[in-house]
């Protein structure tokens, strides 16, 4: 199969993945009604860039942690496209919780109120789940930034721990995203459990294969030493 061939079904896959969420909102929601209620139409909005910034975190995490293999199956725009898809990413996890200020304030005519939905609480399990997904998006800032200046001598050397970042933001929207009812409808309800099997996958497997590689290095070592003793 061509390069091109594997961009192609590289796109169609990923265009599955981010229809996914305009799929399985629409279905739970009454677009007819959505265009006469203007708090329903801003809560379609802040469902879909919540579930489009899990999707997308998702696939972040899957590209950059085997980059490698990405280039050798759909050559050098998967740096491209790792860097792009990160940008949108984050302006979802950026814009996402403002749908719910918005709300407040349609509801409240209160600008103070609509601010305050912004404050971390843990005063219900709600505010809990809310609060998950504002630490994300702090923690995805700083590996934002961190990536930005990967040249430096401080990120470049501390390079691994800012990339663990993702995956703690990622199982922090993994709860966060229970705070709605989308994520338990298919198809997206597919994408969650896959999505969180694969990432779980990755970090174990970038966790554990380092310390089994030292391990089975070890082991010849110590025989190569035995049988010239």
């Amino acid at each position: 199969m061509s390069v091109k061939s594997k961009q192609l079904v590289f796109i169609v896959i990923w265009m599955l993945f981010i229809i996914t969420p305009f799929v399985t909102v629409l279905s739970n929601t009454s677009l007819e009604q959505a265009l006469g209620n203007p708090i329903i139409l801003t809560n379609i909005f802040q469902r879909i860039t919540g579930l489009l910034a899990f999707t997308l975190l998702f696939m972040q995490i899957m590209i950059g942690a085997h980059m490698n293999r990405w280039v050798q199956i759909i050559g050098a725009k998967a740096y491209k496209i790792h860097i792009t898809q990160g940008l949108v990413s984050y302006g979802f996890m950026l814009i996402h919780p403002l749908f719910e200020s918005a709300i407040v304030y349609q509801v409240s005519r209160s600008l103070t109120e609509a601010i305050l939905t912004l404050k971390p609480s843990i005063a219900t399990q709600r505010d809990l789940l809310l609060t998950f997904g504002r630490t994300s998006f702090v923690l995805v800032t700083i590996a934002v930034i961190a990536s930005y200046f990967r040249t430096k001598p401080f990120f470049r050397r501390n390079w691994r721990a800012f990339h663990i970042l993702n995956y703690l933001a990622f199982f922090l929207v993994f709860f966060h995203a229970r705070v709605g009812t989308d994520t338990f409808t298919p198809p997206f309800l597919y994408v969650y459990w896959l999505a969180t099997t694969l990432v779980s996958g990755t970090l174990i497997y970038k966790v554990f294969s380092p310390i089994i590689a030292r391990l089975v290095f070890k082991f010849k070592v110590t025989d190569k030493a035995q049988e010239k003793a």
